[in-house]
């Protein structure tokens, strides 16, 4: 919400413009033509923004949500020079998929559904969901570093600030503990 505020006081028709709708936190509509934004920080912010779907939704044409604490679920992208880029944390903690029909395609080929069922569903324009027949794992891994083909080591920025507390596990006396028989 931080760097969406700044556009939204400066701009009146943001939300026509970015397809955005405002909901308060009920789910009910809001003129934002009636809110004074000055009024409104990040802190206090008492509304939700909802990116209307379309061709034109950041998150792309399909969704990929699965059960997990964090809300975190894989999704197309109208941004695909992003997969083009070394740095990858443009998804405020969601994951971008390079090519969603592809892996649409394999959770779905099993049942029969084809690439051509799969466009035609999305050139439909209405949300749809599908559920698995049965469900399947996912594992998501957190790399900051990785050697590639030449066996060169490469080192990435710990944007979730996940390696001090490798380290510091790793530098903590071995522990062996046993489950009781």
């Amino acid at each position: 919400m931080k760097e969406m505020l700044p556009q939204i006081r400066a701009d009146p028709d943001f939300f026509a413009k970015r397809n955005f709708d405002l909901k308060d936190r009920g789910g009910s509509p809001v003129d934002p033509a009636t809110v004074d934004w000055s009024s409104i920080s990040a802190r206090n912010f008492p509304f939700t923004l909802v990116e209307r779907s379309g061709p034109n939704n950041s998150l792309g044409r399909v969704k990929f949500m699965f059960p997990n604490e964090y809300a975190v679920y894989l999704h197309d992208t109208t941004s695909k020079p992003l997969f083009d880029k070394a740095a990858r944390a443009f998804s405020h903690g969601c994951i971008r998929v390079e090519d969603p029909f592809g892996l649409a395609g394999l959770l779905l080929g099993p049942d029969g559904r084809t690439d051509e069922r799969i466009r035609e569903v999305l050139n439909t324009g209405k949300t749809t969901t599908v559920f698995l027949p049965r469900p399947l794992p996912i594992l998501i891994l957190y790399w900051t570093a990785e050697v590639d083909p030449e066996g060169l080591v490469n080192f990435y920025p710990d944007i979730y600030a996940r390696d001090q507390a490798i380290a510091d596990g790793l530098d903590a006396a071995f522990r062996l503990e046993l489950p009781a028989r």
